[in-house]
C-alpha cells in the first residue's frame, strides 16, 4: 500500500530519482483473492522493470520481473531490504533485469 510503500521507496531512492514511477494497491486488479499488478501497463518493454513484493499473486503474470521479499511487521531486526541492495545495485548494470531475476524463480512461492 502506498502509505508504507512510498516511504520505503523514498528511503531506497535517497533523492536520486531512480525509482520514479511507483505503483501501489490502487493500481492493482483484485483477482483470485489477491491483488495483481499488471507490469505491462508501465511500458511495452519490461527489460528495465522489476517488482519487489511480498505477495506472489501480485506478480503472478511476471515472475521473471519479480523480486520476492518476506512480509515486514515492525521488526527492527529485519534486514531483508538491506540484503537486497547488492541485487538492486547489479540490476543497474544489466540490459534486461529478467536475465538476472529469472534465475531466482525457485524463491517464489506457488500461488
Amino acid at each position: 500500500m502506498e502509505i508504507y510503500g512510498a516511504a520505503v521507496a523514498d528511503k531506497l531512492d535517497n533523492g536520486r530519482g531512480v525509482l520514479r514511477r511507483r505503483f501501489y494497491r490502487q493500481h492493482c486488479t483484485a483477482e483470485h483473492g489477491s491483488y495483481t499488478k499488471n507490469l505491462s501497463s508501465i511500458c511495452d518493454d519490461l527489460n528495465r522493470v522489476f517488482i519487489l513484493d511480498n505477495s506472489p499473486g501480485a506478480y503472478r503474470d511476471f515472475p521473471d520481473n519479480a523480486i520476492p521479499i518476506k512480509s515486514w511487521f515492525s521488526d527492527p531486526l529485519d534486514t531483508s531490504l538491506l540484503s537486497l541492495l547488492p541485487v538492486l545495485d547489479a540490476l543497474r548494470f544489466t540490459h534486461d533485469v529478467r536475465s538476472v531475476l529469472s534465475r531466482n524463480l525457485h524463491l517464489h512461492r506457488l500461488w
